[in-house]
């Protein structure tokens, strides 16, 4: 069976590097699912969810951005920002999403924090869409305070 060499890499580190049957990878032009021998591609990678699949399991990720290379039986994902279904913390993206709506929402903001205020309520809706739909996001540890 046919698979593609898969890599998503942020300046952090390699988020997945493995062998699939199929990307579904959301790009400026809309959604669009990758599969062996696909023709050569390089586009612009938006928000959203990444869904690689493997066999029967599907491996879903949140991503900010970034851009994507096919060439050959390769796909090279380099992204902004990109976590795993499982890594996200839903009560964490509610507070980041929250603070860049408060920025939005001030009258008095110089533009490029206003874009990159955009940019990040963007982002987080992306990971909360990916947190919500999955059901598998982490919740944040609880503190128990005794009295």
């Amino acid at each position: 069976m046919l698979r593609l060499k898969f890599e998503i890499i942020t300046p952090e580190r390699v988020v997945l590097k493995d062998e699939v049957d199929q990307i579904t990878i959301p790009t400026a032009e809309g959604e669009i699912t990758i599969l062996p021998n696909h023709i050569p591609l390089i586009a612009v990678l938006r928000p959203g969810e990444i869904i690689a699949k493997k066999d029967k399991e599907e491996i879903a990720m949140s991503c900010s951005g970034g851009f994507i290379e096919v060439t050959g039986d390769k796909v090279l994902i380099l992204a902004d920002t990109a976590e795993k279904a499982e890594e996200l913390v839903e009560a964490e993206i509610e507070k980041a999403r929250e603070r860049a709506q408060k920025i939005l929402e001030e009258k008095h903001v110089d533009a490029e924090k206003y874009a990159d205020a955009a940019a990040g309520l963007e982002r987080e809706l992306a990971r909360l869409k990916v947190a919500r739909k999955r059901g598998r996001a982490r919740t944040a540890p609880s503190i128990r305070v005794e009295e």
